[in-house]
Formats: C-alpha cells, structure tokens, sequence
C-alpha cells in the first residue's frame, strides 16, 4: 500500500510540473505575440519619411529660438512640399507652415486661400519640372535687426536652387521679415528679391 501511494505522488508532481511548464509556455507567447504587436504598432507611429517627420513635428512646443533657426526650418518644410508632398500632406505641411506666421500675416493670408495658392504653384512645378535643390539662409552674423513700431525685428535673407525643364540651374533669394511675438520669432513678411542663373558646381554641392 505504501509502495502505491508513493507512487500516486510521484504522478501528481509530474504532473503538477508539466502543466506549469504549459503555463509558463503559453505565458511566455502571449509575451513575445505582445510585444511584437508593441513593436509594430511603434514602427507604424514613429514617422519614416521626411514628410511624415515634419508633420509629426510639434513645432508651437519645440520653436526655433532664433530667425535663422526658423528660417532653417522654413526651408525644410518648403523643399518637402514642393518636391515630395501629395494628397492630404500638402494640408498638413502648409499648417506647419502657418506656425510660423505672425498673428498679423495669418489675418491676411486666410487658410483656404493659402491652400489653393500652394496647390497652383505644385501644379506648376510638377508641370514643368521644378525641383528645389537646396536651400540656405544668413548667417546670424548676417541678420539684421531693428526696432520698428515697438517690435524687435530681424531682417533675413533666404535663398534656394531650383532646376527647371529647359532653363538649367537657377538661384532665387527672399527676403524675410520675422517679429518677436509672445517670445517666438514669427514671419510678418517676405518678398521675391531676385533670381539669378547658379552654377552647375553650385547644383551639385547641392545634391
């Protein structure tokens, strides 16, 4: 009789084992089938592209501390969407733009109207072949600022390379007007100043 039941106990503890290790298989599945779910929905939120970066960018929380650093961002969003940016994205870049406005252009440039200025110009690049190469602006040293109506002001010049179907390289300079307002650097104007044929060397450091 005691031969059995020690023999009885034996079988519990095996099988009291086996079924932890079935436990803590399954335990260890549902784990790695959690974490690669993790994993890829984190793949699928963490922007891949350029585009898909400068629209996840908060910039109101993370603004450029000084005109040339907003110019610099400028620049970038502006390369994006005339060179890369379709559908929905267009909307969502010249928002990110608008950031970047002062209270005063926003006023005068209503959204809607900006959107469709933006989608004419797009059509006229893509119909004839623009690409923006490159961009830069002054360097701080370079940037000038005044007081003017009891706003501190910086006067900033910005300038980029284009290539065009049948016309070669050219470089076009603006000039940017940007305003101190609640503490950020913000865009009260900008204007054309002129364009002139760059260099295939200039092209190609661009590239």
């Amino acid at each position: 009789m005691k031969k059995k039941k020690s023999g009885g106990s034996r079988n519990k503890i095996i099988m009291f084992c086996f079924i932890m290790c079935l436990v803590i298989a399954g335990a260890l599945i549902a784990y790695y089938q959690f974490m690669r779910r993790q994993q890829s929905q984190q793949a699928e939120k963490t922007p891949a592209t350029e585009v898909e970066k400068l629209i996840a960018k908060d910039i109101e929380n993370g603004y450029p501390e000084s005109p040339t650093e907003v110019l610099k961002l400028w620049g970038r969003i502006i390369q994006c969407l005339y060179n890369n940016a379709g559908g929905d994205d267009v909307e969502k870049l010249v928002q990110q733009i608008r950031v970047m406005y002062s209270s005063e252009l926003l006023e005068q440039n209503e959204e809607a109207a900006h959107l469709d200025k933006v989608k004419t110009e797009l059509d006229y690049f893509r119909e004839n072949k623009i690409k923006i190469l490159n961009y830069s602006v002054d360097a701080g040293s370079n940037v000038q600022y005044k007081t003017v109506n009891n706003k501190e002001c910086a006067y900033i010049r910005f300038s980029s390379i284009l290539t065009q179907k049948k016309r070669g390289y050219m470089k076009m300079y603006q000039d940017f007007i940007l305003a101190k307002e609640d503490g950020k650097w913000k865009v009260i104007g900008f204007q054309d100043a002129k364009q002139e044929p760059a260099s295939e060397e200039e092209a190609a450091e661009s590239k």
